[in-house]
């Protein structure tokens, strides 16, 4: 059982997200018409695929040099920045899109072998295999039936 510290902050975040809270929350921004960058956090996907581990991001928008990968211990992060560029000229109407720093982090239900990471990216989405260690692969046993 994993224990989540309430973080007041976070869970508004996360609300903002929701499809059934966005509209709230765009209100208040549209409001405002700042052009702060705003906190956010793409969409991942984590799957346990029999050898190894597949995180995948969507990073639609930025270049793969703008998005970083670190492993440490057993915990993977991946952050970046999406820069804010101001319309050339007109006034904003609406704004939906989210700008600034991001870094989601994830702790591995299992040690990976670091040396043999890859990470790619496609479409606007970076898919990084971790190759479990050797101890995590299941193995299949023969067994010789007798008559």
């Amino acid at each position: 059982m994993t224990l989540v510290r309430l973080m007041p902050r976070t869970g508004l975040e996360s609300l903002s997200r929701d499809p059934f809270f966005r509209g709230l929350f765009d209100a208040l921004d549209n409001a405002t018409e700042a052009a702060e960058p705003r906190a956010w956090y793409p969409p991942m996907d984590f799957v346990d695929d029999d050898d190894k581990l597949v995180v995948s991001v969507e990073v639609p928008g930025l270049e793969p040099k703008d998005v970083h990968v670190t492993l440490q211990d057993d915990v993977l992060t991946v952050s970046g920045e999406r820069k804010f560029e101001a319309p050339v000229k007109g006034k904003v109407l609406k704004r939906e899109q989210m700008y600034g720093n991001f870094t989601r982090t994830i702790e591995l239900p299992y040690r990976v072998q670091a040396d043999k990471v890859k990470a790619q990216y496609k479409n606007g989405v970076m898919t990084i295999a971790l190759p479990k260690a050797e101890e995590h692969i299941g193995r299949s046993i023969p067994v010789e039936i007798e008559n």
